[in-house]
């Protein structure tokens, strides 16, 4: 069981890394701030989370930049909630569920969901890798 689940999370974690635009290089959002409050708290992470997304429907950009902009929240969020306790990793769900929620990118909404659904199950996620799969190239 344990090594389906480190396979499939390994592939799982491969195909993200291809369905986020590499051209977003720069955040236009507070990443340091996610981060942190992801590091806190679940709630606090949610709270950042649509703060940040609510910044970007404002901010009049292409679709595409939005996507690429989420997928640089969803990486400070992971790279934040990483360092949680288990008992609020489930909390995380809502977060990337929220993140998915924003994007009209198909690949990168199913990824996103996929984790929510892994985290909201109790099942190992490994953040950090996922945060690494997200960062732009």
């Amino acid at each position: 069981m344990y090594v389906r689940n480190l396979i499939s999370g390994v592939c799982f974690v491969g195909s993200l890394a291809f369905s986020v635009p590499s051209f977003a290089q720069t955040a236009l959002v507070d990443t340091a701030t996610i981060s942190a409050r992801c590091a806190a708290s679940s709630a606090a992470c949610l709270t950042a989370v649509q703060a940040a997304i609510s910044a970007l429907r404002a901010s009049g950009l292409t679709p595409t930049a939005v996507n690429a902009q989420l997928g640089i929240i969803a990486g400070a969020a992971a790279s934040g909630a990483a360092s949680l306790p288990a008992s609020q990793r489930a909390g995380i769900s809502a977060v990337m569920t929220e993140i998915a929620s924003g994007s009209t990118n198909a690949a990168q909404r199913q990824s996103l969901l996929e984790v929510a659904s892994s985290l909201q199950a109790g099942n190992p996620v490994d953040l950090v890798a996922f945060a690494s799969s997200l960062s732009p190239s």
